[in-house]
């Protein structure tokens, strides 16, 4: 990647961001074959190039071209966003010699539909996906001029996601350890338009909050699974909250959650007997570390060992 600016070539390596930049048509922005300039002087707030694609404060191009071209910058619209319909939002050259050309440009409005014309003359029409891209080729060369015209906005989308399905699933049995005992949280999660964001809100024993993103496994599918997120004995509860992409939010109803300490064996709360008793009925018995709660002490034996555990305990109460 090369950025020329006046007679200062400077060779890039990684996503690189000039900014409050007045840029003149002598410099020169290189992105592997593609050189972009600006038709007459233009001042931005901000220009991050990267390795594939260039973004002139929020509109970016993302070019696929089998040969070298040239882009000259007219006119980016300061408030695309804002557009009404009609209303040219980009005007750009592109020179380029042969071969069928990919503009992907990004920065628009979700669902704005947008005129592309090629020399004054309609060449396609494209709406903003999901993540603000609007697209269209060419394969006919020379010196071209795209303006790009907002069309039809899309209609103001005020529905919340939906989320369904909360469930939690825990290791068999409950564990503080992190080597043996897990949480996994999952849920569906539905929109009109599309879904941007699902958090899982934790509010922990002590008061404090942990947000975190849930990961999407299939389409509508979220779940978070962690080791050591519910690892803290105490009670828990935590919510989900959705957001789509015209930022509408929607939080799921409060879910309680529980995690007792090994030695709270029946988990009820309190140690006492009844956890010795417990013990009692696998004393001797063997198998895999943390197989029961009985082996308080997960080295795969029920013996004296967890007893003396549960005894130092005897009286406590945890459940608050």
């Amino acid at each position: 990647m090369l950025l020329v600016v006046g007679s200062i070539s400077l060779l890039l390596g990684m996503s690189f961001i000039v900014s409050a930049i007045v840029i003149s048509p002598s410099t020169q922005f290189v992105v592997g074959n593609e050189t972009y300039q600006v038709n007459a002087t233009m001042i931005f707030n901000q220009i991050v190039i990267g390795d594939t694609s260039i973004v002139f404060n929020d509109t970016g191009f993302y070019v696929s071209s089998p040969n070298s071209i040239t882009i000259k910058l007219v006119n980016i619209n300061d408030d695309i966003a804002g557009a009404v319909n009609g209303e040219k939002v980009l005007d750009f050259y592109a020179i380029a010699t042969a071969g069928t050309v990919s503009f992907s440009l990004s920065g628009f409005p979700v669902n704005n539909e947008y005129l592309i014309k090629r020399n004054s003359v309609n060449h396609a029409t494209s709406t903003a996906n999901a993540s603000g891209f609007i697209s269209f080729s060419n394969a006919a060369w020379s010196t071209v001029r795209f303006q790009v015209y907002q069309q039809a906005s899309a209609p103001v989308d005020s529905t919340p996601p939906v989320i369904s399905g909360v469930a939690r699933t825990t290791s068999d049995p409950l564990d503080t350890n992190p080597s043996y005992g897990w949480v996994n949280v999952s849920c569906t999660v539905t929109d009109n338009v599309a879904v941007s964001q699902v958090i899982l809100r934790i509010r922990n024993p002590g008061g404090s909050w942990n947000n975190v993103s849930m990961v999407s496994r299939a389409a509508g599918k979220y779940y978070y699974r962690s080791t050591t997120a519910f690892s803290t004995v105490g009670n828990y509860s935590y919510s989900i909250r959705a957001t789509d992409t015209s930022n509408n939010p929607v939080t799921a109803s409060t879910v309680l959650f529980s995690m007792p300490p090994n030695w709270d064996v029946n988990r009820d709360g309190s140690i006492t007997v009844l956890d010795l008793v417990l013990i009692s009925n696998q004393y001797a018995g063997s198998g895999g570390s943390g197989w029961i709660r009985e082996d308080v002490d997960n080295n795969g034996d029920v013996e004296v060992l967890d007893m003396v555990l549960v005894s130092g305990h005897f009286g406590e109460e945890w459940w608050v």
